[in-house]
């Protein structure tokens, strides 16, 4: 007889959260877990097609190296209906494995709200009820006793779903992230709406490159570069008047440099106001990613590289990209001296107090 996890859900999209609370369970039962992603869930609205959530299932499970213990069924994404019951789940996985012993996941959340389940009662008959993390006793006292549920030991980080949609949180597998990226899901729609595909293709490299740039680096946090090289331009192609106004209201002290770099403070602007970041190292590095600045740190210095130097700028900046990648701090040098070098090969005047600074700064 097998122990079986059913672990169902939305997985819009599945994160770090999801595979702990999995990789927990199947260690603290010795048992299989087999991911059921829901077409559309019976509590939330959802529009992201159902085979999207799979294909990312897949990556985070092939990343968290327990391909031998989790799988993904199609039971529910098959239906032909939308909406589904989980008792009608169990009922056919109890069909499929008459003689192992079921176990059904749920999250924290829902230990409370179980009672409004559909026949709850005889989905507690019919598999055993385990929940993950610690729960505050006075609020879930009563269905844990009531469907003789199962404590699984553990701490939740308070990862959502809803945050790495909206670009608050990417605490979710590389593979994960990146196909987010590649297919132009959730936080990635928001950007692209904002700017030219030209500028849409520019972002996506920058924010990667960002990204390899940290890794290579070991940055303990790498993807804050990856956020902020992702949305630096976001306030590029902004109407005139929206510009300006944004401007005058929140960066005066900057409204006579040429309005080429407003950008980068308007930049800043819609990524507090209007993507929930509050982060200052990545607030920062969007606000100078044109012009650098002082004290920008290794974030800032990343996305102000990474912007002049991504591929699809059209010339060969692999040099750059290797010295970058190889130390941060003699690549940016390497890259600021190219920069300036093109500068004054245009004539363009590049001596405005914040590069001035930057200079000052980083060039000791």
């Amino acid at each position: 007889m097998k122990n079986i996890i059913l672990f169902g859900g939305a997985f819009d999209p599945i994160h770090n959260g999801h595979i702990k609370m999995a990789k927990e369970a199947s260690e603290f039962l010795n048992a299989e877990v087999i991911f059921i992603p829901a077409k559309i869930s019976v509590w939330k609205n959802e529009s992201l097609p159902v085979e999207d959530k799979i294909k990312m299932i897949e990556l985070a499970i092939k990343d968290s190296g327990k391909e031998d213990v989790f799988s993904i069924s199609r039971y529910e994404a098959d239906l032909k209906t939308d909406i589904n019951y989980s008792i009608n789940t169990i009922r056919h996985f109890k069909k499929v494995y008459p003689n192992d012993k079921l176990y059904l996941l749920i999250g924290l959340d829902q230990v409370n709200n179980f009672d409004k389940w559909m026949e709850a009662s005889e989905i507690s008959k019919l598999v055993q009820i385990v929940f993950y993390g610690r729960l505050n006793e006075e609020k879930g006292s009563g269905n844990i006793k009531r469907f003789s549920m199962i404590n699984i030991p553990g701490e939740i980080n308070g990862i959502n779903s809803s945050d790495i949609r909206d670009l608050k949180s990417l605490d979710t597998p590389e593979p994960v992230i990146r196909y987010i990226i590649d297919h132009d899901l959730y936080f990635m729609e928001n950007i692209k709406n904002r700017m030219s595909l030209d500028r849409y293709i520019h972002s996506k490299s920058v924010g990667l490159l960002s990204y390899e740039i940290a890794k290579s680096n070991h940055l303990k946090e790498p993807k804050k570069a990856l956020v902020a090289g992702l949305i630096h331009d976001c306030g590029k192609e902004l109407p005139r008047e929206k510009e300006k106004q944004i401007m005058v209201e929140h960066y005066s002290e900057y409204i006579n440099y040429p309005r080429v770099i407003y950008h980068q403070f308007t930049g800043e602007y819609i990524a507090k106001t209007e993507f929930g970041i509050e982060d200052e190292e990545i607030l920062t590095s969007i606000k100078y990613h044109t012009t650098a600045n002082s004290n920008i740190g290794e974030i800032g210095i990343i996305v102000y590289c990474a912007d002049k130097i991504e591929p699809t700028r059209g010339f060969d900046s692999k040099d750059l990209i290797d010295a970058m990648k190889n130390n941060l701090w003699s690549g940016f040098k390497i890259v600021m001296d190219s920069n300036v070098d093109y500068y004054v090969r245009h004539g363009i005047d590049y001596k405005n107090p914040l590069t001035v600074a930057a200079i000052e700064q980083y060039y000791k």
